[in-house]
């Protein structure tokens, strides 16, 4: 009964500290997102309003709160930018990982190939070599690593690397009109 009393006192709490500041929260949101030169539209700034709200809930934020060492708005403008940038380095994350498949995939397609047209210079002997055992031999991370005598992470560390270096090689080749010094 007791736990009831406090978990409806928290509740009341929160919903009068939503309604009293939406519009403030709102408004930082917009300002760091501007900052930030990310899109901004009512339904970006809703998610992120969510992401927030559920933040200062989640993690009791508000009884933590102490306007003896920081005005509310500076308070939420922290917690707001920590949001958003928590969000922007998941889709960064993300965006790396589907271009990373992506790439991977067009090399493995083409790796007989274009293996012959990579510039010696462009990789480390090893990284060719991880990329040899995974892709052409099709070698697990774990197969390739015991081969290698390497642990598991240096060599999906190596052959990330490789396959950035090689995206970013190719990427200028494209825009420069095929003309790359091999």
């Amino acid at each position: 009964m007791k736990q009831c009393l406090v978990d409806r006192q928290n509740s009341d709490i929160y919903n009068d500290f939503f309604v009293n500041h939406t519009n403030l929260i709102k408004r930082t949101i917009v300002s760091v997102l501007k900052k930030f030169n990310s899109r901004i539209d009512s339904v970006i700034v809703d998610e992120f309003f969510q992401n927030v709200a559920l933040k200062i809930i989640k993690n009791n934020y508000l009884d933590k709160y102490d306007s003896a060492k920081a005005k509310l708005s500076s308070w939420i403008y922290v917690i707001v930018e920590t949001s958003i940038i928590d969000d922007l380095r998941k889709q960064q994350k993300h965006k790396t990982e589907t271009l990373d498949e992506t790439f991977t995939i067009g090399v493995t397609t083409h790796f007989f190939t274009v293996r012959n047209y990579i510039p010696k210079s462009l990789l480390t002997e090893r990284q060719m070599e991880i990329l040899l055992l995974t892709i052409e031999k099709e070698y697990s991370t774990k197969e390739a690593s015991t081969v290698l005598c390497l642990s598991e992470s240096a060599v999906r560390c190596m052959k990330h690397q490789a396959l950035r270096r090689l995206r970013n090689y190719y990427t200028k080749y494209n825009s420069y009109g095929g003309k790359h010094d091999h």
